[in-house]
């Protein structure tokens, strides 16, 4: 647990406010000034306190002038969520350099396109993954173990950086997202963005005892809220580790660590409101978003935690993680979640097609200006020209990024969504352009054409559906044809890109203007994704249970695959959340992933199986996490 009395013992808190001028660095080093002894961040053993963190990142970002990193050079975080990972970002700001963080779960096809793009002059790497790395064709940076050069700056003295100029206009990091044109797309945000989140806010209270929760991947929007938030504010990241994610072990760990502000996106918001039922005296504050909100959810989750404020958060990547905010009350009774109305630092407007502003109540483009604003696109002056518009409002010009997002404005500043105007989806927090999945498709010889749609089944339960017409040399292939495909995909798109199920078919439906008609091509039925079969015991009778309220399927064959039926990484942590209370004991979460069908996993959850040695074990776990961080750490997350 954090000593809470030692971190009040610590002395006042800087008291940073929102300078637009200052780089983030420097408004660090002060709070480093005014509160040296206090944590600043805790990871498994490590504690950090403000005055090692600022030194350790000192050393090391001298040591990155001195092998030749300059001003607005890029610098690559090929790492997994850790404390180090925060150190490299602070340290890479501090030499003058923007970050890029580089998911190590992401396909290498993918990253050879990211790193080919921004051309990386250093590359920090976790040795667990520097294989992977070395597989990139475009790999071209001087590469840096992470751990080994932090553990030789941790012993070194303070050292004194040479003077910069970086301001709150530079550039602070790229962060990608899929593409509309079938590439996946940079965008550039600068210091003061970054700032303009955690300070000054009005969507949060930070206090200096606050404990905030660092669940996001580096390369997730979210984790910019996550870490300046805390930094700069005085008060304590905890990271949590990168691998066996699960409800039962998020909750636990946010009671351990005295978590007290946390943000969970919708999907993982939702299972925590289900199955996190411990008490969590310490928690104050849950923010959540990256997709419709469930008023269902929000209800329960207050019912259960009612001390705890409820904040529905939107924002898309390119105004910097959030620009809107609805406090979700216990007495709200509406049946749909507002996302709210602009925070500090952020103007929105509703706008027509002519692009002029429409009054309250009418719906229309959802527009957002102000200092969270990105920079450009990188390399993609089109498309910045494209989606960032100067419009003349009553203001006078003003700069604003068009969303692409449906919504309606009230009188009082709330605004409701209400969709989207192109294909963009969001699944589990994750931004998704279909057309970047159907260009991949296209790609593949086998293949005549390919479409990609969205099909909502349930409650708000997205599934991406592939619909392939092969070329003549390939028709009849069936499945195999389907599983080729699929493994090519795998190769090039992020994990949660993937389709959960494809149909093939002959030709595809065309509109009198020769389109195709998308409206025509329905939902595959049940019958195509699983094949029930009778269950042997109790345990197979929950699971298949589990299976089916998670995949919404009438039937669950027990000897398929969960994730060849389509299965993603939050339905996994549903299915072990309802394992672990219908079972009514603690479950490795890696076991699900082990044993990936409803009989492999009744067998081992009732013992039918030899369990592994000890030694056996340890190896069997240690081939299987990259396999874990893959599939479970897309929950944010």
């Amino acid at each position: 647990m954090i000593d809470r009395e030692a971190q009040a013992e610590a002395g006042g808190a800087a008291g940073l406010h929102y300078d637009r001028n200052l780089c983030l660095h420097e408004m660090l080093r002060m709070q480093a000034r005014a509160t040296p002894e206090a944590t600043a961040l805790v990871f498994d053993d490590t504690r950090l306190s403000y005055r090692d963190l600022d030194r350790i990142s000192d050393a090391l970002a001298l040591h990155l002038v001195r092998i030749g990193v300059h001003r607005a050079d890029i610098i690559g975080l090929f790492l997994p969520r850790s404390a180090n990972a925060i150190i490299c970002k602070i340290a890479i700001l501090k030499a003058g350099g923007a970050y890029l963080p580089l998911d190590p779960a992401l396909p290498v096809d993918h990253l050879d396109f990211v790193i080919g793009e921004c051309l990386p002059k250093v590359i920090f790497v976790d040795s667990a993954f520097g294989d992977k790395l070395c597989s990139v064709p475009s790999m071209n940076a001087k590469v840096i173990e992470a751990n080994a050069i932090i553990a030789e700056m941790a012993g070194q003295p303070r050292v004194a950086l040479p003077a910069t100029t970086i301001t709150g206009a530079d550039l602070a990091y790229i962060m990608y997202t899929s593409g509309s044109t079938g590439r996946p797309k940079g965008t550039m945000i600068c210091h003061r963005s970054i700032a303009r989140v955690a300070l000054d806010q009005n969507y949060a209270d930070f206090r200096r005892d606050d404990v905030i929760l660092h669940a996001a991947t580096i390369s997730f929007d979210a984790s910019t809220f996550e870490i300046w938030g805390a930094l700069l504010n005085g008060c304590t990241l905890a990271i949590m580790p990168d691998s066996e994610f699960s409800i039962s072990r998020l909750s636990d760990f946010m009671r351990t660590t005295d978590v007290s502000i946390s943000f969970l996106t919708t999907g993982l918001f939702n299972l925590f409101a289900d199955h996190a039922r411990a008490s969590l005296p310490k928690l104050r504050h849950i923010l959540f978003g990256g997709d419709v909100g469930s008023v269902v959810h929000a209800r329960r989750f207050l019912e259960h935690h009612p001390g705890c404020k409820l904040t529905n958060i939107y924002g898309p990547t390119e105004t910097t993680v959030f620009a809107t905010a609805f406090p979700v009350l216990p007495s709200f009774s509406g049946g749909e979640l507002p996302i709210g109305k602009a925070i500090a630092h952020t103007g929105i407007a509703i706008l027509d097609e002519e692009l002029r502003v429409v009054p309250p109540g009418i719906e229309g483009q959802l527009a957002i200006s102000g200092d969270g604003l990105a920079i450009a696109y990188f390399k993609r002056p089109e498309l910045t020209e494209q989606k960032f518009v100067t419009i003349a409002t009553k203001e006078g010009a003003t700069r604003f990024y068009l969303t692409g997002d449906v919504a309606c404005m009230k009188p009082d500043g709330t605004v409701t969504f209400k969709g989207r105007r192109d294909r963009q989806v969001k699944i589990n927090g994750k931004r998704i352009e279909l057309d970047e999945i159907e260009a991949a498709l296209r790609r593949d010889p086998r293949l005549a054409d390919g479409i990609v749609l969205c099909h909502v089944q349930g409650e708000n339960l997205k599934r991406i559906v592939a619909y392939l017409c092969p070329k003549e040399s390939h028709v009849g292939a069936g499945a195999d044809l389907v599983q080729g495909v699929m493994a090519t995909l795998r190769m090039a798109l992020p994990a949660y890109m993937i389709p959960s199920a494809a149909v093939i078919v002959d030709t595809l439906p065309l509109t009198a203007a020769g389109k195709v008609d998308r409206s025509k091509l329905l939902p595959p039925p049940v019958e195509m994704q699983a094949k029930p079969m009778d269950t042997r015991n109790g345990t197979e009778e929950l699971l298949m249970t589990l299976w089916q309220d998670a995949l919404s399927l009438a039937g669950v064959d027990v000897d398929r695959n969960f994730f060849d039926l389509g299965g993603t990484s939050l339905q996994l942590m549903e299915i072990h959340a309802g394992l672990e209370e219908g079972l009514g004991r603690t479950i490795d979460v890696v076991a699900l992933l082990r044993h990936p069908t409803i009989r492999e996993l009744a067998l081992y959850l009732d013992g039918r199986t030899a369990g592994p040695t000890r030694i056996a074990a340890a190896a069997q776990r240690a081939a299987l996490q990259k396999k874990a961080i893959s599939h479970i750490r897309r929950s944010s997350l």
